[in-house]
């Protein structure tokens, strides 16, 4: 039986291939942007540390203040010290004495500030290659078959978690408790963190991204909830949202919502453009009297890299993928709705990894 160990161990024996193939001696991966971390935890099973770098004839290394070198698990470490050196100086300085010269360095520097990406650019002894859209997708393309029950363990958290704001939601209990009775039933089946935990209601539910307050729920009120509960490294990331007792406009706006995700859901089999599948959601909500919603249809998940669903993506759907399917309703002074499915792309079509309803 495979381990999270061995997983890791095929992705970075992957990573090397394409780093042949691409005459590239090192790869540097830089913590840029949220994913960082659990980028790093798909190939070492940690996500501590400011870099992973990767040599082509020896074993992956962190790049970890003495702080969290401790934490890298079983992980070759180098450590700086934050008083004396900034991690970026660290990451390039290591990144230096591994190379000889006239050498390529890959890199992944799509997520860094413009400062951040001349300091790499000029501290680099080498020519660096941006591997985000090439290699990368590769090797972090999504879970191997195998691989995936740890993907259903997260799934299996957030439908908890859901069930948990479904069985404690009712006029007089605010948002802050709501996200409490989540956490602490996800927590209590096995959650070992939270990404966020979003609980909003009323008119606040048109906010695509808030936080739990103190607003109590009213009778008539919209609830939108996103949980994303992590389970060995793996990110599970659902939203939901419930009607407290009856509104006819209301009730409207979730079954638009339902149509729109189940008609993404219907259309996502292998080779089929993620920019249609947004275009897709957009047309039903649009045939249904909504306006645009200003994010894009999803995301992956848990580290991997692909694919990207929006109006401007490129992408097009692979066995294996596995990504969010979340369009949205907002509508300020009213409310919103949001229903988000996980997905993992089969040979035919795609498996939704949630158990819970869209409509309660």
């Amino acid at each position: 039986m495979s381990t999270l160990e061995d997983f890791c161990n095929r992705r970075v024996a992957q990573l090397r291939e394409h780093m042949g193939t691409h005459g590239i001696d090192v790869v540097c991966l830089l913590k840029a942007g949220r994913t960082g971390g659990n980028m790093f935890k798909r190939l070492v099973n940690t996500s501590v540390g400011s870099a992973l770098v990767v040599p082509m004839g020896a074993e992956p290394t962190l790049i970890c203040s003495s702080m969290d070198a401790r934490d890298a698990d079983d992980s070759t470490v180098a450590v700086y010290d934050r008083g004396t050196a900034s991690p970026d100086q660290a990451v390039i300085d290591f990144v230096n004495n591994c190379l000889g010269t006239g050498k390529k360095i890959g890199c992944n520097p799509s997520g860094l500030t413009h400062s951040r990406y001349q300091l790499y650019n000029e501290g680099f002894k080498a020519e660096v290659v941006d591997i985000q859209p090439t290699i990368l997708p590769e090797v972090l393309f999504g879970p191997y078959p195998e691989e995936l029950k740890y993907q259903r363990k997260a799934s299996a958290l957030a439908d908890i978690g859901t069930q948990a704001v479904h069985d404690n939601l009712k006029p007089g209990i605010n948002e802050c408790e709501l996200a409490a009775e989540a956490v602490y039933a996800m927590r209590k089946a096995g959650a070992e963190g939270m990404s966020f935990c979003i609980v909003n209601s009323g008119p606040d539910s048109a906010h695509v991204h808030g936080a739990p307050s103190d607003r109590v729920v009213e009778d008539g009120d919209l609830v939108l909830i996103d949980l994303g509960p992590v389970k060995h490294g793996y990110m599970a990331d659902i939203s939901r949202t419930f009607l407290v007792g009856s509104d006819p406009k209301k009730q409207h706006m979730l079954e638009a919502m339902d149509k729109s995700v189940q008609a993404v859901l219907d259309a996502i089999k292998p080779g089929v453009s993620c920019k249609e599948l947004d275009a897709l959601s957009r047309r039903v909500l649009i045939d249904h009297g909504y306006e645009d919603y200003p994010h894009s249809l999803g995301h992956p998940v848990s580290g991997f890299v692909k694919p990207g669903l929006s109006k401007r993506s490129n992408d097009v759907e692979r066995v294996g993928y596995v990504h969010t399917v979340e369009p949205g309703i907002y509508i300020p002074g009213l409310g919103g709705v949001r229903f988000e499915e996980n997905v993992y792309v089969t040979d035919d079509g795609c498996e939704s990894l949630f158990k819970s309803p869209r409509l309660w």
